[in-house]
């Protein structure tokens, strides 16, 4: 299965995610990565996404795997894998996550 990711994405995603609070849960700022991007770039309307589990922050170096549910606005869905990878390693610090998900179905 082909996955989305946002290497380029990023920086802006943490602009909005930052915008929303300071302190956004990792999972939440996904969620709002996939909306975006599934809507503007795959142009899939997104009525909602919801990832499990509710990763809140990742360690330095890891990597968490969540299922998402995105449910586009024409009623229909599907179950997407998605990993939010802290990229923060060596002597590096203050890089934003990197997000990666399984892409719709036809996309």
């Amino acid at each position: 299965m082909r996955r989305a990711a946002l290497a380029g994405f990023v920086g802006l995603v943490v602009c909005v995610a930052t915008a929303c609070g300071p302190n956004t849960d990792a999972y939440v700022a996904l969620q709002n990565a996939m909306k975006a991007h599934i809507t503007n770039q795959d142009h899939r309307p997104v009525a909602s996404v919801a990832c499990t589990p509710h990763v809140h922050d990742t360690a330095r170096e890891e990597t968490a795997r969540l299922r998402c549910l995105v449910v586009f606005k024409d009623g229909t869905s599907y179950t997407a894998g998605a990993t939010i990878q802290n990229q923060n390693s060596g002597g590096t610090h203050n890089r934003p996550d990197a997000y990666s998900w399984d892409a719709p179905p036809g996309s």
